[in-house]
C-alpha cells in the first residue's frame, strides 16, 4: 500500500511539472466567457474538506473574478484540491487564488470531481477553509441528465417534448432571476449527476434535441415552471404552493384527471405521537390545514399542542413521512383516537403540467404545444437561446425545482 502510494504521488509530480505551463495573464483571457450558450451554475460540494479533480484533456484554469489566466494544462491532470491560507492548492502547487475556474480546451475535454464527471467549466471557491465546487452546463446537457433520472422510464414523444420545455423554462427562470449568483441550484436537489448519464436514453435525448431552445415565456420572460405526477383534476398556481412572490400562469382544471379522480385516491395513516415528533413539539391536541382557495391543494399544516403550535409546510411534511405514504398535497386529516388519518387523491404538489392529464391527451393526439397550452394558460412558446432578464422589481429568490 506505502509503494502504491509513493507511485501515484510520483506520478502526479511528473505530471504537475511536465503538463502545468504558467501562461501570461495579460494577454491570455478566458474565452469560455464569451459567446457561449445559455449555461447554468449546479452546486455540485459545499463546505468540503478536499475535492479530487481529474481533468481528461486539455484546459486552462483562470481566475473567474478578473477571467485572467493563471496556466494550462496539456493533456490532463489528477490532483487533489485542497483549500491553502495562500490560496487553493492544486495538488502541489499553491495557485495564489481562493477562486480558479478550469476550463476545457478541448470539445473531448471532460472533468471527473470525486469520481463523477461531468462536462463544461468546473468552479472551486475557497470559503473559510473549505471548498464549495461548482460546474457550469450548457442548459441542453443539463436537462439531458436530470430528466434521464426522473423519467428512465417515460417513452411518450408528445409528453417527453412537453417535459423537456418545461425543465427548460425552468432553468432559464434560475438563470434569468439569479443572474450574477455563484450558482443555481443544488445537484443534490434537483438530481443532477453529470455527463455520464446524459446519453443513457434516447427517448430524453430525442426530446430534449427536437425541442432545442424553446422556452415558454409569461409576460415576456422565462417563469417558474414545474410538472406534477397526477393532479387530481385541478392545478395550483406556483405562487400558492411553493409561497414565492412570482408571476406564473394560473392554475387550471383538467378534466381527463378528474374524470379518473377517485382512481387515484390515497390513504395514510400514523399516530399522534409521530406527527408531533415530525413536527419537533411534545404533543398533538389539534391540527389544521393550510390550502389554496381555488384548488384546495394544501401547503402547509399547523400542529397544536395545547399551550402552542408548530407550522410545517407541505414539501417537509412530505420528506418526513415520504413521498409514497403522502402522496400529494390534495388532501383531509381525520383524528380518530391515537391515530391521524390521511385521505387524499393524485399525486405530488398539483402544480403545472399534469403527467397524468399529458399522456391522456397524447393518446388523444394532441401534441406538445396543445398539452402545454391547456397548463400554462397565456404563455408563449419561443425559440431562445440566452435567457432574458427578469425586471430587477424581483428581488433574488430560491425557488425549487419541483
Amino acid at each position: 500500500m506505502k509503494i502504491m502510494n509513493i507511485l501515484i504521488a510520483s506520478s502526479t509530480l511528473v505530471l504537475s511539472s511536465l503538463h502545468l505551463h504558467a501562461i501570461d495573464p495579460a494577454v491570455d483571457i478566458d474565452l469560455s466567457q464569451q459567446s457561449k450558450p445559455a449555461t447554468l451554475k449546479v452546486l455540485l460540494a459545499k463546505g468540503a474538506p478536499e475535492a479530487l479533480v481529474d481533468v481528461r484533456g486539455s484546459y486552462e484554469i483562470f481566475d473567474p473574478a478578473n477571467g485572467l489566466g493563471i496556466f494550462v494544462g496539456r493533456i490532463g491532470s489528477f490532483h487533489f484540491v485542497t483549500p491553502g491560507e495562500d490560496g487553493i492548492n492544486w495538488g502541489d502547487h499553491n495557485l495564489g487564488s481562493s477562486q480558479l475556474r478550469i476550463v476545457p480546451t478541448n470539445a473531448q475535454t471532460t472533468i471527473l470531481i470525486n469520481g463523477i464527471q461531468y462536462r463544461g467549466c468546473v468552479e472551486i471557491y475557497s470559503v473559510n477553509g473549505e471548498l464549495n465546487v461548482i460546474n457550469e452546463v450548457d442548459v441542453e446537457n443539463y436537462l439531458k441528465s436530470t430528466l434521464t433520472l426522473q423519467f428512465p422510464k417515460e417513452k411518450d414523444p408528445e409528453v417527453l417534448d412537453a417535459l423537456a420545455i418545461v425543465a427548460r423554462t425552468q432553468a432559464y427562470y434560475f438563470i434569468s432571476r439569479n443572474p450574477g449568483v455563484f450558482w443555481h441550484v443544488e445537484a443534490q436537489k434537483v438530481g443532477y449527476e453529470g455527463y455520464a448519464v446524459v446519453l443513457q436514453n434516447p427517448y430524453i435525448d430525442r426530446a430534449v434535441e427536437s425541442t432545442r431552445h424553446m422556452v415558454m415565456t409569461y409576460k415576456d420572460i422565462p417563469f417558474a415552471a414545474t410538472w406534477t405526477k397526477n393532479s387530481a383534476g385541478k392545478t395550483a398556481t406556483f405562487a400558492s404552493i411553493f409561497r414565492k412572490d412570482v408571476q406564473t400562469p394560473s392554475g387550471v382544471s383538467a378534466p381527463l384527471a378528474l374524470r379518473d379522480k377517485e382512481e387515484s385516491r390515497w390513504t395514510y395513516s400514523l399516530s399522534k405521537g409521530q406527527l408531533a415528533n415530525i413536527v419537533k413539539t411534545s404533543k398533538m391536541t389539534k391540527i389544521d390545514l393550510f390550502s389554496d382557495k381555488e384548488s384546495s391543494k394544501v401547503y402547509a399544516i399547523r400542529v397544536h399542542n395545547g399551550k402552542a403550535f408548530q407550522d410545517i409546510d407541505f414539501f417537509n411534511l412530505q420528506n418526513a413521512i415520504g413521498t409514497e405514504k403522502l402522496k400529494s398535497n390534495e388532501f383531509t386529516v381525520q383524528v380518530k383516537g391515537d391515530q391521524i388519518v390521511f385521505n387524499g387523491y393524485g399525486e405530488g404538489h398539483g402544480v403545472g403540467l399534469c403527467l397524468y392529464s399529458a399522456t391522456k391527451m397524447s393518446g388523444k393526439g394532441l401534441k406538445a404545444k396543445d398539452i402545454l397550452t391547456a397548463f400554462f394558460p397565456h404563455m408563449q412558446l419561443r425559440n431562445m437561446r440566452e435567457p432574458v432578464a427578469e425586471p430587477a422589481i424581483n428581488a433574488p429568490e430560491e425557488v425549487a425545482a419541483n
